[in-house]
């Protein structure tokens, strides 16, 4: 749920009234918390022991809200630990308030003074935990299709329905693989935990925008899978809400997001597949060094084609065959032997290029090609035979990322 979402709860329409903030409307909404214990007005009250990001915080005690200084002080702490939005009773919002939620983007709601905060509580808790049943339902729906070795469409279909979600027509997965700043995953902490989830509420919301309907998300160790309909939206659009959602991934959580995506399936059962190939899609765009953040499998190249062969023995045993010799004598001699002539093949068995980019004397280079011609029995004037070392190196670098 989204503060969207909660203003427009039946019970609660005439109860929120928003004062600024509009523009955060998006986010969403983990858990509803009263700060109006005593707590809040004492020196040793630490945020981090009460907020944990994503919460509606509704703050109504005159001794902190009369205090514009304190208020502004606590309330400026709460947003650093990414709370969602401010519950505030009627006659005690300044304009100073209003303006720093604006600013912020944090929804500032307006609540009626003699309302029962009780009611307020039960009807918003009773919402998310409603809404996390059919969310965890959904994410179970979704990893069936995904796991099921058998699918039975009929049950899906009837899951689905329960649900309220339309799995008619095409779909196609897409991955949306996290890492932090630093390159390293973005699931090591309680903080990045809780982007997670303002992510798949980003995801939502920016798909929500050119489709007309829900879309099943399913979290991984790493990564977000969104099973997406191809029947609402134009590619143009797709890529732009992708382009969006990375954007606003990077600026408000700073988490590097790269996203994979797969072909499109018209039948549940192979939407298994597209799972697949967008995982392959970001594959071959680490192993290829392509720049960007935004990969299609079908246009991956040559790693579209290694992908397809679902025995990966074939693989290993072309790779065995073609540099299988020159890598086993890499690795008992610590040599680099291969490296030379994976730059080789790289600079289109140009030697003097070679010897450039590897910063080697011409002689060097030369003893080495020799030494690879002598191990591999090979000859490196040949174009079929250079294609297929080629290949050869493709596949292990491939091979080594899976």
């Amino acid at each position: 749920m989204n503060c969207k979402d909660m203003m427009q709860i039946p019970e609660l329409t005439e109860v929120l009234k928003l004062k600024a903030g509009e523009n955060g409307l998006q986010k969403s909404v983990r858990w509803i918390y009263f700060a109006d214990c005593l707590q809040c007005v004492k020196s040793e009250y630490k945020i981090e022991n009460y907020i944990h990001g994503d919460e509606f915080v509704v703050l109504t005690n005159p001794s902190v809200t009369d205090d514009s200084k304190k208020l502004m002080a606590l309330i400026h702490q709460m947003y650093e630990y990414r709370i969602t939005a401010l519950g505030i009773n009627e006659g005690q919002i300044s304009e100073e308030l209003i303006e720093y939620c604006e600013e912020k983007n944090l929804p500032l709601f307006e609540l009626p003074e003699k309302y029962p905060l009780i009611d307020l509580s039960q009807i918003i808790c009773r919402k998310l935990v409603l809404e996390e049943n059919d969310r965890n339902a959904a994410e179970q729906l979704f990893s069936s299709i995904l796991d099921a070795e058998h699918l039975s469409r009929e049950r899906v279909m009837a899951q689905a329905r329960y649900l309220n979600i339309d799995l008619e027509g095409s779909f196609f997965v897409a991955e949306f693989a996290f890492a932090s700043e630093n390159g390293e995953s973005g699931w090591e902490n309680d903080d990045s935990l809780a982007a997670g989830r303002n992510v798949k509420s980003m995801i939502r919301a920016e798909f929500s925008r050119y489709i007309k309907q829900d879309i099943l998300i399913l979290p991984q160790a790493g990564s977000i899978l969104a099973l997406i309909p191809d029947k609402d939206a134009e590619e143009s659009h797709i890529k732009e809400i992708f382009v969006r959602i990375v954007d606003r991934t990077q600026r408000e959580y700073r988490i590097n997001l790269m996203i994979g995506v797969g072909n499109s399936r018209a039948y549940l059962d192979e939407v298994k597949n597209s799972r697949n190939e967008a995982s392959a899609a970001l594959r071959a765009a680490e192993v290829s060094g392509l720049k960007g953040q935004i990969f299609f499998y079908r246009d991956q190249g040559i790693y579209t084609l290694i992908s397809h062969v679902d025995d990966s023995r074939i693989l290993d045993a072309y790779v065995n065959e073609k540099i299988g010799k020159l890598l086993q004598v890499d690795e008992l001699n610590d040599g680099n032997l291969h490296e030379t002539l994976e730059n080789y093949l790289n600079c289109s068995c140009n030697a003097k290029k070679t010897a450039e980019a590897m910063f080697l004397h011409r002689n060097t280079l030369n003893y080495r090609l020799k030494k690879i011609r002598e191990i591999l029995s090979c000859d490196l004037e040949n174009l079929d035979t250079c294609l297929e070392m080629k290949m050869a190196f493709l596949i292990s670098r491939y091979r080594n990322r899976e």
